[in-house]
């Protein structure tokens, strides 16, 4: 089967890729300090999977019509939120074990590399090496090879396990939505009330009512108006001259 100009791109890029310098460099520094570059290398690579997803978390959040238009700037702000605590709170965590790590290793296995456990060891090493009919190794052989055990291997082992577990199960895990579910009901308050602050003054805008209103009492004495009070009755006034003159009334 024939192969694809495509397929045969990739290939040669995915080849060319270990003669590159910043390939080259990273695997000299995993033969220096391996239990390091592969700790440093996982989270760099945790973080920036996080920071893609968080990405793509807004993208989607901002532009997705089935979350109401009013609510898609919120859900996109806790999207946002959470990113960032997520990356923040893992590299924390991860430099802050580094603190602790010999502690906690000496704490968990002090009996297993202390004193009386070399001297059974050492005991063990040299009755099995006699029965093969070697010759014993001795005390500061057996000693260098005790210590490289606890410190290279036991402890740097150790380390990447407490690392990464601190910042991607205790911070990514825990912290993050302890702190992450208040300061969700934070913004949604601050988020409610912005949007009841906006439509409040977007009612008042559209209400023809709200817009230049006077009191009715402003308005009346701006004209003028009779000393008489409006609920006082007005008389009537007669055309009818002839009855107010009885005088002249009787005389006929």
């Amino acid at each position: 089967m024939a192969i694809s100009p495509v397929a045969r791109g990739i290939s040669h890029a995915i080849s060319s890729l270990p003669k590159t310098k910043p390939i080259q460099k990273l695997g000299n520094w995993f033969n220096k300090d391996f239990e390091n570059a592969l700790a440093l290398s996982t989270i760099a690579s945790i973080c920036l999977k996080d920071g893609v997803g968080c990405a793509m978390y807004v993208y989607q959040s901002t532009h997705n019509e089935k979350i109401p238009e009013k609510r898609r700037k919120f859900v996109s702000a806790l999207d946002l939120t959470n990113g960032i605590l997520m990356i923040a709170s893992q590299i924390g965590m991860f430099f802050a074990m580094r603190k602790f790590n010999e502690k906690i290793f000496n704490a968990i296995f002090k009996k297993s590399f202390n004193e009386n456990m070399f001297k059974h060891l050492k005991e063990l090493i040299r009755v099995e090496q006699k029965a093969a009919g070697k010759v014993p190794d001795s005390t500061f052989k057996i000693r260098r090879d005790f210590n490289d055990i606890k410190n290279s291997k036991g402890l740097s082992v150790f380390k990447v396990v407490t690392e990464l577990f601190a910042a991607t199960i205790f911070g990514k895990r825990v912290i993050v939505p302890f702190i992450a579910t208040p300061l969700a009901k934070v913004v949604e308050k601050k988020w409610d009330e912005k949007n009841a602050k906006a439509e409040k003054e977007k009612s008042d805008k559209s209400d023809p009512t709200m817009q230049g209103k006077t009191e009715p009492a402003e308005e009346k004495n701006d004209t003028p108006s009779s000393s008489v009070p409006a609920s006082a009755p007005v008389p009537e006034v007669s055309n009818d001259t002839s009855s107010t003159n009885l005088l002249a009334k009787y005389r006929k």
